[in-house]
């Protein structure tokens, strides 16, 4: 009896070890989602220049942060101050006093064309409009070329007028999502900025149009051109809504749900930028910050999540040394 347990147990033992050694690693999905069910903690405290896009939404951060990590604590500062060991830029920009030894995003932001025109509280304007409406090609809101791609409107007889000087990461954007449906699209009359173009949204005029940011135009409460991504320019029609934009950051290949508009792909990624010597408090607050339930929280501001393959992409980046969520 003593023999066959000790037997039992050995071949118990092998299958273990057997079935250790040939499972496969766990696939980054299924870590990221067992990660969520733990928070890593380290204490200490980071400062983070913080843009006022998503000020108030590091405010709910900073305070859950330090509700699941009692040793930790994160302090917002101003979006320019340079004393910042950690910096969220919504441009890509960072003072050249941090030396960054960890980038990954956060959220995701797009470019986007803003409009005034009272009675077109919808447009549709394909790829080739933007470009001819931004070249000076098409000067007038009355256009053939608008208006078979808006068939339902009423546009008005109006000089369109080109204002606002958008930041070359939003043209950028809009430039690599065009290439690819056939448009090269060189803006000339859109004179781009190194600073935030936001202000000009607040006061457009009839008529007025403008390349800005996704999280500008939703600020400042801007009306929103739809881009024109199919055969049928009046209803083929990409969104920059929350929703379109976080589709057209995802990298998963997935089609679109039934029901939901083409994704809008015109978008680039709000980075987080962790300055100096590498360190692991940067880090878990970082983790912290693309956790699903914090990146839950960026719906109440101006910005999309991100998708969950970038996500999974910006966890691989910063919890580099952080300790691993148990099996």
């Amino acid at each position: 009896m003593f023999a066959k347990k000790l037997v039992a147990t050995g071949l118990a033992i092998l299958v273990t070890l057997g079935l250790t050694a040939c499972d496969p690693p766990m696939p980054p999905e299924l870590l990221a989602t067992q990660a969520e069910q733990s928070v890593t903690c380290v204490d200490g405290d980071l400062t983070v220049a913080t843009p006022a896009a998503i000020s108030d939404v590091m405010d709910g951060w900073a305070s859950s942060l330090t509700e699941s990590c009692s040793g930790t604590t994160l302090t917002k500062l101003d979006g320019a101050d340079e004393a910042a060991q950690a910096i969220i830029s919504m441009d890509g920009q960072i003072s050249p006093k941090c030396k960054p030894f960890a980038e990954f995003p956060i959220a995701i932001d797009g470019g986007v064309v803003a409009y005034a025109l009272a009675d077109a509280p919808t447009l549709n304007l394909t790829p080739q409009n933007i470009q001819d409406i931004f070249s000076g090609k098409v000067t007038n809101w009355s256009d053939p070329s608008l208006a078979a791609a808006n068939p339902d409107a009423s546009l008005p007889s109006l000089p369109i007028h080109v204002v606002g000087g958008p930041q070359q990461i939003a043209v950028d954007a809009l430039a690599s999502w065009f290439k690819k449906l056939g448009v090269d699209f060189k803006p000339s009359l859109a004179k781009v900025s190194a600073k935030d173009d936001g202000a000009a949204l607040a006061t457009m005029a009839e008529g007025d149009i403008a390349i800005t940011s996704f999280s500008n135009a939703l600020y400042a409460f801007s009306t929103v051109a739809a881009v024109a991504v199919g055969k049928n320019a009046a209803t083929d029609n990409a969104i920059a809504d929350i929703g379109g934009i976080q589709r057209g950051a995802d990298t998963s290949g997935a089609a679109p749900g039934q029901g939901e508009a083409p994704a809008y792909a015109g978008t680039y990624p709000i980075n987080m930028y962790l300055c100096g010597a590498d360190n692991q408090v940067a880090r878990a607050v970082g983790r912290y910050l693309v956790r699903q339930d914090a990146q839950g929280s960026l719906g109440a501001a101006v910005v999309a999540p991100m998708p969950e393959s970038v996500r999974i992409k910006a966890i691989a980046v910063v919890e580099k040394g952080l300790p691993k969520p148990k099996n």
